[in-house]
């Protein structure tokens, strides 16, 4: 997948975050535009949505599913 391409045309087009999530490498990766901030994550992770006050993904469920 091309995600840099992406990154740019959501940035470009004025989405506040952006994330990546890689279920082969447990993985996410969070872009935040509005602070130029970019987070890593792992599927053992509790990830805060930083365009929600009290939004929280918790990987760790969702990856006990996947197996």
């Amino acid at each position: 997948m091309d995600y840099f391409t992406k990154l740019f045309k959501y940035r470009t087009a004025g989405v506040r975050e952006y994330w990546i999530v890689d279920p082969d490498k447990k993985r996410i990766t969070v872009y935040d535009f509005e602070y130029e901030d970019t987070r890593d994550y792992t599927f053992s992770d509790s990830v805060k949505a930083g365009i929600y006050e009290d939004l929280y993904i918790d990987f760790s469920d969702i990856a006990r599913q996947l197996v």
